[in-house]
């Protein structure tokens, strides 16, 4: 589960989980992009891809609905 911006909860899938991951690196990676050296904004972009292909290789393994959870209390 996951808390929305309106704090209710909604399931996700593990690729799903991935897919959201590899945007927000990205995300980071562009809103960095004029501080940092050169060195980090290929690491943030080469994290990006690395989660992208994780998730195509979950959504390709046919797991069907696998389902994550975040449990806040600990």
């Amino acid at each position: 589960m996951i808390s929305t911006k309106n704090g209710e909860t909604k399931s996700v899938t593990c690729s799903e989980q991935l897919d959201q991951a590899a945007r927000m690196v990205q995300d980071v990676a562009y809103a960095l992009a004029n501080r940092v050296d050169n060195t980090t904004l290929t690491e943030l972009m080469l994290t990006s891809r690395k989660l992208e292909r994780l998730s195509e290789r979950v959504n390709a393994a046919n797991l069907g609905t696998v389902k994550i959870s975040h449990d806040d209390n600990g």
